[in-house]
């Protein structure tokens, strides 16, 4: 990862539970929370299992790689913060879990449902982001 950027869109504010997510995406590592008793991955961070109720979640690395499930272009952004167009994508990771993200480097034009994907990470602030980028 490079220098941190001078950055001007909202960031997040990582709470207890989410903080060792951004922590890790600030290191250019993407971890999702795993089951250890079911191996079940969670996403969104929640402080139970979704699958089988339990407590026993872990933060476990994942590849960043997948597909795009789904996506829509913006093209007029809340704020000028925001450039358009752009695209929000759900993307389908290897692992199994949908994680919600936006596209880079690729014109959103270009997006579409099945594109191989993989994270690219950027420094802002005290957290890192993570986007999607096209996979060769």
């Amino acid at each position: 990862m490079t220098a941190v950027s001078a950055w001007t869109r909202p960031l997040p504010t990582p709470s207890p539970l989410t903080r060792p997510f951004w922590e890790a995406t600030r290191e250019g590592r993407l971890v999702l929370q795993r089951c250890t008793s079911c191996h079940a991955y969670v996403w969104t961070p929640q402080p139970l299992c979704r699958n089988c109720l339990t407590d026993t979640l872990e933060w476990s690395p994942v590849s960043g790689r997948g597909a795009i499930y789904s996506f829509v272009v913006i093209e007029r952004p809340a704020t000028p913060a925001f450039k358009a167009p752009y695209a929000i994508v759900i993307v389908d990771l290897e692992e199994g879990p949908r994680i919600l993200s936006d596209m880079v480097d690729c014109d959103a034009s270009a997006v579409r449902i099945g594109m191989p994907v993989e994270v690219k990470f950027e420094p802002a602030g005290e957290v890192g982001l993570y986007h999607f980028r096209p996979r060769a």
